[in-house]
Formats: C-alpha cells, structure tokens, sequence
C-alpha cells in the first residue's frame, strides 16, 4: 500500500511543474494562438533560417511584450526568445545604420 502512494505521489510530483508552466513547443497553430490568447501578439515579421525552418517575430500592441518563434521543417514551433518593450526601427533610418560591419 504504502508503495503504490510512492508510486502516486511520484507521478504528480514529476508532472506538477508541466502543469504549472505552458510548453514551449508544439504546432505553429496551437503556439500562436497561444501567444495570440495569452499575450495578444500577432505576426510582426518573418522569414527563412539557413536550416530550412522560419523565424517568426511575435509582438504585442504598444511593443508590450514580443516573441521570437522557431519553427522547423516538421512543422514544430518553439519560443527561442522572449521580452518587453519591442520597438520597430525608427522610420528614415540609413541604410548605414543596419548594415553589419
């Protein structure tokens, strides 16, 4: 009896803290309806990586919050970054200014 509670307390033990924090990755739709429910961020920016797969800049209204999503060529996303504060580039900036050295 008291083995089976070991066993049962384990479980919710190891599966408690899943629970408690949202999965980084999953389907390119279920990830971003999620950052659509919970943060309100819509697609922002996109494009290919080298490998194959697409990086999706996510940002809420008023630079609130922003994501940078990963998605690769089997079609899983996952949130490689995440902050506050996004600002766009500052319109009329040179060509100069973003050009890397």
């Amino acid at each position: 009896m008291a083995r089976a509670a070991v066993v049962t307390l384990s479980g919710i033990l190891l599966t408690a803290p899943a629970l408690a924090a949202p999965a980084s990755c999953g389907p390119h739709d279920v990830v971003a309806d999620y950052l659509a429910r919970a943060f309100q961020e819509t697609p922002a920016g996109a494009g290919t990586t080298n490998s194959g797969g697409r990086a999706e800049l996510f940002t809420a209204p008023k630079g609130r919050s922003w994501t940078l999503l990963y998605t690769g060529p089997d079609g899983q996303s996952c949130m490689i970054a995440a902050g506050r504060g996004w600002a766009p580039p500052m319109p009329g900036l040179d060509d100069e200014t973003t050009k890397p050295r």
